[in-house]
């Protein structure tokens, strides 16, 4: 029997000006390597450098949303950020609101 890794994706983007403004930042993604609710997420970069003040408040919204961040990421309702689910090759799976 072959086993396989559950791995659950959400591609993190911080808006600097506002969400519907055309600048839009893919901080990085945050990857849950299995099923569970008490899973922290590995934060996997997706820009060169991510500022300190940056990753800081994403660090804040995983904390904010345990034990179901993966979930409650989501639906966070923010005019600067929003975390989209996506497949491992990158894709989405759903545009934010």
């Amino acid at each position: 029997m072959l086993g396989f890794v559950v791995m659950r994706m959400l591609e993190a983007r911080f808006y600097p000006r506002r969400k519907g403004q055309p600048d839009v930042v893919s901080v990085g993604y945050l990857v849950w390597r299995r099923e569970g609710r008490r899973e922290v997420p590995v934060f996997e970069p997706g820009v060169a450098t991510v500022s300190s003040p940056v990753l800081t408040k994403l660090r804040y919204f995983i904390a904010l949303t345990a034990p179901d961040s993966y979930e409650r990421l989501q639906s966070l309702r923010s005019e600067f950020w929003s975390f989209v689910r996506i497949t491992a090759d990158g894709k989405a799976l759903h545009q934010p609101d």
